[in-house]
């Protein structure tokens, strides 16, 4: 478990790393003579033995300003100290925040996103405690044991927000060609700047219910038509609240900068992608009646706006799983409504397949139709007939066009 925590880590630290480089415009380090030692050190299960080489890292890395080394080392150390230090997710915050007083952009952003995420780890892991502890006022909490789940949510809230304050330099530092040190992933054109990494580590927090187990009266709701409307509108639309705190409501607020800035990007993957990812977190938690029309409409929008674009198949294949959902819901002998929805699923899915069949879009397509293609077949016979009356038997098939039943007259043979 140490050993694939520190790997998950570390991979986002390498993302980090190759933002970084291009604005820091100095010669790289990637130590990775030492590395190898600590990797294989972890490997033989010596986590204070390789705890200590991350330390000479750390000191290393300081010393000749390398501070893409310096976060990774601070992450493998976390990761190693986990079992042999008492308190370790609130000593390893603290370390964090002794960094940040001593950094400077884009480090303190990276910092700050670090340093939100290990908050929102130590809450998840310590929840059942926080909502039944009494909120307290008039002194200082140091000590985060003490802190009560608002305190928790409007830390994350400030640090993610802060992370995402350098907006223009973010934006500017793009992420370099280091495969050497990537582990590759099919995002990467879609992710193309340090804000875009940034903007969605933060939309992993705000796009979630937690806070709303304690929501206000005057709790933010998503319920205005213009969450769907096109991308160039909904980013400049102001969604009115006095509940400024809401994680929906900054989910949307990030949402909007992510796709202003691409608006004007050359390339349109990085703003469908949002669009698409905008498009699907309003569906999900709105509170319009009318969420679905509206929903499959901004998602043709997309399709029809991107025809020959990779990226929209993400949208056109969203609209056949709607559809799909919409199949399920049809009742032979009761609601008929979509009736033929399937048909719908199905034709969209060939089409996003024929178009490239390669796409993140284009697998996902193929295997909902492989699952809408399934043969299966089974069929329920009363336990319990009465002679000479007719019984019952229910027979449910999928895509089986003929099915031949034999009754076979019981033996005295066949019941022994």
């Amino acid at each position: 478990m140490m050993l694939k925590r520190i790997n998950r880590l570390a991979i986002f630290c390498l993302m980090i790393f190759c933002s970084m480089s291009m604005n820091a415009q100095q010669s790289i380090r990637n130590y990775d003579v030492q590395w190898k030692k600590v990797d294989e050190l972890v490997k033989k299960q010596l986590p204070k033995s390789a705890l200590e080489e991350v330390k000479k890292i750390y000191e290393l890395a300081k010393k000749e300003k390398q501070d893409a080394q310096v976060i990774k080392s601070l992450i493998y150390i976390n990761g190693l100290q986990q079992e042999t230090r008492e308190n370790n997710q609130a000593l390893a915050i603290a370390d964090i925040e002794k960094e940040i007083a001593d950094s400077k952009e884009p480090v303190t952003s990276l910092l700050k996103s670090l340093q939100a995420n290990l908050y929102w780890n130590y809450f998840q892991q310590h929840r059942w405690q926080m909502y039944n502890r009494t909120a307290t006022t008039g002194f200082i909490k140091d000590d985060i044991k003490t802190w009560t789940a608002e305190d928790f949510h409007k830390k994350i809230t400030q640090l993610f927000k802060e992370s995402l304050v350098a907006e223009n330099l973010l934006q500017k530092t793009a992420l370099p060609s280091f495969d050497a040190i990537i582990v590759k992933g099919n995002t990467r054109k879609l992710r193309p700047t340090l804000y875009d990494l940034l903007a969605y580590q933060a939309l992993t927090y705000f796009t979630n219910d937690e806070r709303d187990v304690n929501k206000p009266a005057y709790a933010f709701k998503l319920d205005d038509e213009q969450l769907f409307t096109e991308a160039s509108r909904f980013a400049t639309y102001d969604f009115k609240t006095k509940d400024t705190l809401s994680n929906h409501y900054n989910a949307l607020k990030i949402y909007q900068r992510l796709l202003a800035f691409h608006l004007e990007e050359k390339s349109p993957d990085p703003l469908i992608d949002a669009d698409i990812a905008r498009l699907e977190f309003v569906h999900q938690h709105t509170t319009l009646t009318k969420k679905d029309s509206l929903y499959v409409a901004a998602l043709e929008q997309i399709a029809q706006k991107h025809p020959v674009n990779s990226v929209s198949l993400e949208a056109k294949f969203l609209l056949a799983q709607h559809y799909e959902n919409l199949a399920g819901q049809y009742q032979p002998n009761g609601d008929t409504t979509h009736r033929y929805a399937r048909i719908k699923a199905k034709e969209i899915l060939e089409s996003i397949i024929n178009q490239d069949a390669k796409a993140p879009g284009a697998i996902k397509a193929y295997n909902l139709l492989q699952s809408i293609n399934q043969k299966n077949l089974n069929f329920q016979v009363e336990k319990v007939n009465l002679p000479a009356k007719p019984f019952r038997v229910l027979v449910q098939y999928k895509n089986i066009p003929t099915i031949y039943f034999k009754l076979i007259r019981p033996t005295g043979k066949m019941k022994e």
